[in-house]
This record gives C-alpha cells, structure tokens and sequence, in this order.
C-alpha cells in the first residue's frame, strides 16, 4: 500500500552578519539568522510534517513543544529521526521538496541538501527546488510531499 504526506514549514529570517542557517541538515554560512525555537531547519521541519502525515502521526508540534526549554537549539535531525521511526517497516519511496527564499539564494546549495537528504532518509528518489518569493520578503518556506511504500 502506498501512502503520501504533505509538510510545510515556515520561520522568519533577520539579518546577522557572518550567521549560519541550517537547510536539510547543511549547515550554510549567511548574513541571515533563522527566528526558531530549534534550530530552524524549515526542510528537515516540513519533511518530518511529511513523513508523519503518511502515517497520522499527527505534527511536529505535538511532540517537540517549541515552549519547551529541551528544545531550545534542538538539532532538526533528531525531530527526522524521531518521524522516521514512525514509519515503522514502511520505506519511502520519493521525496519532493521546494524551499522558498528570497534572502538566502540556494541555487549552488540544492545539490549539497539533496545528498545529505538522500543519507538521511536512506532514500535515492530524493528531489530539492528552490524559488524565490519575487518580492520583498523576511520568510524562509519549505514544503514537502512524501510517498511511502508500507
């Protein structure tokens, strides 16, 4: 049986010289900061939104509380991780993500996430665009579709 899942995630950017950001588990220098309660990871975020919703798991929010100080700077990876545990024996099947910015250009950076995400999610069908607002904008978007095989 095949089963998809849709995640979206969003944070706001604020300008800080000489920061870094991390996207899909890439730690990329930039003169932006992501607004977040961990680390900001919209891609890793959206993907575990994803990845919970082909199994109603519900959302992140449910079991990384950003009012809680443990979470504070919590590394995205671990919030994938717990999400991929969730699938149980089911593997993924594709990945489909666009991250939207206007701040951060992420032309040279997809090739960079798409590797790491194909390690992370132990999974090759792994695609990563990217786009730009077209107008003046403080946000940083992910949004994500996943296909499982259960």
């Amino acid at each position: 049986m095949y089963l998809i899942g849709q995640g979206v995630d969003q944070h706001k950017l604020v300008k800080k010289t000489n920061s870094t950001v991390v996207l899909g588990g890439v730690r990329i220098k930039s003169d932006y900061k992501i607004v977040a309660h961990s680390d900001g990871d919209v891609v890793l975020h959206s993907l575990s939104n994803a990845i919970l919703g082909c199994v109603q798991g519900g959302d992140i929010g449910e079991y990384f509380k950003d009012t809680d100080p443990k979470n504070k700077n919590l590394d995205s990876s671990k919030i994938l991780k717990f999400c991929l545990k969730k699938l149980n024996k089911a593997k993924i099947v594709n990945v489909d993500l666009t991250i939207q910015c206007e701040n951060i250009i992420l032309k040279d950076l997809k090739k960079q996430i798409k590797q790491n995400l194909i390690e992370l999610l132990n999974c090759k069908k792994v695609n990563v665009k990217a786009t730009r607002f077209e107008q003046k904008s403080d946000l940083i978007t992910c949004h994500s579709i996943v296909l499982i095989n259960k």
